[in-house]
């Protein structure tokens, strides 16, 4: 097992190791520690783009306090029969890194990381929709048949960016959701995996206001590629991916330990920090909970 010691001040939020042609960064929140890779892989086109709309993606990290509440930016690329839906912020890092040296990359890691892992493919290959995410270095694909959402209309009505917008509710792999669309939009699609309403979901929040995506942008005109990241994947079920996901929010270091074969020591002030090592409770769900009914 390769060996990593890194020594450490509690005062000190970011450090990095690097190792297996990438930028390992580890980050110290809260008592908590994560890992993430700085390094871009190769895309493959699988669609031309011809809209775009963008959206704010909020949920808590902390479901008991309301001021932990993280965001990201979304973007939803629609094309002839497919869409993704991934992080926006995620794609301008790909292109930074890209052009970014492995010292320019140590130099200044925070701006090399952040946004969602995840990108959604619906209708890719047609019928299903493909996840892909990566925890830690691993890549991981998910492929699965379109799932029904069962939705109730309602007579509740909002404005978003000046489009009239109908409600809908449904409940979804273990949470209660409000939707809003619109049927100025001659576009059937709209955040993550929502879909199924007669019209371009604008917004959608679950019932305990723990995640939210909220349309703020739209574009008409473009030329972007739908691409999706040519790498080695762990093909698996939702349910394994989420056990997995789950291993590492609980315990990164551990995670790597297994997975990866690194070995990762922390010291502070000379003393180990072997609290870093033991496992973690999450203070927060993610926005699928029934794969714990598996």
């Amino acid at each position: 097992m390769k060996k990593i010691t890194i020594t450490m001040m509690l005062s000190l939020a970011t450090i990095i190791a690097g190792y297996a042609q990438n930028v390992q960064v580890i980050r110290v929140e809260g008592g908590g520690m994560f890992a993430n890779s700085a390094s871009a892989a190769e895309h493959k086109e699988i669609a031309k783009g011809v809209m775009e709309f963008m959206y704010d993606y909020r949920f808590l990290r902390d479901t008991t306090d309301i001021t932990s509440e993280s965001t990201d930016r979304m973007i939803l690329q629609v094309g002839y029969g497919i869409s993704k839906f991934s992080s926006y912020r995620a794609m301008q890092i790909d292109s930074l890194l890209r052009v970014s040296t492995t010292g320019q990359i140590e130099a200044n890691p925070d701006r090399y990381i952040g946004g969602e892992t995840y990108s959604i493919y619906k209708n890719y290959p047609t019928g299903k929709f493909t996840m892909t995410d990566k925890i830690a270095t691993d890549w991981f694909l998910v492929e699965e048949l379109i799932p029904e959402q069962q939705w109730t209309l309602t007579d509740e009505t909002k404005e978003i960016l000046g489009y009239q917008c109908k409600s809908a509710k449904c409940s979804f792999r273990g949470r209660e959701y409000t939707a809003y669309y619109t049927d100025e939009i001659p576009v059937a699609d709209g955040p993550w995996k929502f879909g199924g309403l007669p019209g371009f979901i604008m917004e959608v929040r679950d019932a305990d206001d723990h995640y939210s995506f909220t349309c703020v942008g739209i574009n008409s005109k473009v030329d972007r590629p739908i691409t999706i990241p040519e790498v080695q994947y762990n093909k698996t079920s939702r349910v394994k991916f989420y056990q997995a996901k789950h291993r590492y929010d609980t315990n990164p270091l551990g995670y790597l330990e297994t997975v990866s074969g690194i070995k990762v020591n922390v010291t502070s002030n000379g003393e180990a920090r072997e609290d870093l090592n033991k496992p973690r409770e999450l203070t927060y769900d993610y926005i699928e909970t029934d794969w714990k009914n598996y």
